[in-house]
C-alpha cells in the first residue's frame, strides 16, 4: 500500500495564478473603453464614383464657386443645389476644392450642401499610387 499523501505541491498552483494576473493585467486597460457612448461610424469607400449622377461643387483658390460647369454666387448655392437635389435625394454632392482653401471654406460648403438636403457628400482629393505614400 502506498503511503499517504502528507503534503500537498502548491508549485504549480502559484504557476498558474501568476500566469492569470499578467493576463488580467494586460487584458484590463483594453476593457477600459468608455462604452456608454454610442458611435455610429462612418464606412470610408475609395472608390471613384460614377460621375454621371454626381453633382459637383468646384471652388478656386480665389473663392470663384462652379454648380457643376455653371458658375453660380455663394448666396445662390443652397437653392439651385436644392433644386438638383429634389429630383433625386440619393445623389453624392462631390466638393472639389483648391488645397490652398481654408477647412472653413470646406467647412461651409459641406454644411450648405446639408441644409439643401444633401444626405450623401465627399470631398475630391487625387488619387495617389499604391507605390508612393
Amino acid at each position: 500500500m502506498p503511503a499517504p499523501i502528507s503534503k500537498i505541491e502548491i508549485t504549480p498552483l502559484v504557476g498558474v495564478a501568476l500566469i492569470l494576473v499578467i493576463v488580467f493585467m494586460v487584458t484590463s486597460p483594453l476593457m477600459m473603453v468608455p462604452t456608454n457612448l454610442e458611435i455610429d461610424l462612418p464606412k470610408a469607400k475609395t472608390v471613384e464614383a460614377k460621375s454621371e449622377t454626381n453633382i459637383t461643387i468646384s471652388v478656386s483658390a480665389d473663392l470663384i464657386l462652379a454648380l457643376n460647369e455653371n458658375q453660380v454666387q455663394i448666396n445662390q448655392l443652397q437653392h439651385e443645389l436644392e433644386k438638383m437635389l429634389k429630383e433625386n435625394k440619393d445623389r453624392l454632392v462631390v466638393i472639389r476644392a483648391d488645397k490652398n482653401l481654408t477647412h472653413e471654406n470646406v467647412l461651409e460648403l459641406l454644411s450648405i450642401a446639408k441644409r439643401a438636403g444633401a444626405s450623401r457628400m465627399a470631398v475630391a482629393t487625387l488619387q495617389r499610387n499604391r507605390g508612393t505614400l
